[in-house]
């Protein structure tokens, strides 16, 4: 039934993260080569936030044009000395919560893609708004 159904039956598991000590270049070349809009920084197996391709992008313009600072200090640097290139503050979402829930939350603070976490913040997966539209039309076609 749609209304008893959890973030868990639709949520993205076998996803592509990075460590917060990866370089800025790995998760750049993750986002290129998998085309994924977002990908989930962890520290061990803990969330600690996300990068998004349009935040790497803005930050990699803003750099080119700065004469003072090269693109490849940028690139090679690890993640944690850009922590304003990650999204800290976003809800997390837990396995057993609804559906509906996600679907507030991704409408009310217009977000594309949440981290889906257990109790002590181990990175489970993620919720996409692609994955919240795949289930919707599998309900829609099972209805015909």
């Amino acid at each position: 039934m749609l209304k008893n159904a959890k973030i868990s039956e639709i949520m993205s598991q076998n996803i592509f993260k990075v460590d917060i000590n990866d370089t800025i270049s790995m998760a750049d070349e993750i986002i290129r080569r998998e085309n994924v809009r977002h990908i989930p920084v962890v520290e061990g197996t803990k969330y600690v936030g996300m990068i998004s391709k349009q935040k790497l992008f803005e930050y990699s313009l803003r750099h080119l044009y700065d004469f003072n600072e090269s693109i490849e200090n940028f690139i090679d640097t690890p993640i944690i000395d850009f922590e304003n290139l990650l999204d800290k503050n976003l809800h997390l979402l837990y396995p057993e919560d609804s559906i509906q829930k996600a679907v507030e939350l991704f409408t009310k603070y217009q977000y594309d893609c949440l981290p889906v976490v257990d109790w002590e913040k181990n990175l489970l997966g993620i919720l996409s708004v692609v994955d919240l539209l795949l289930f919707f039309y599998k309900k829609i076609k099972e209805e015909k």
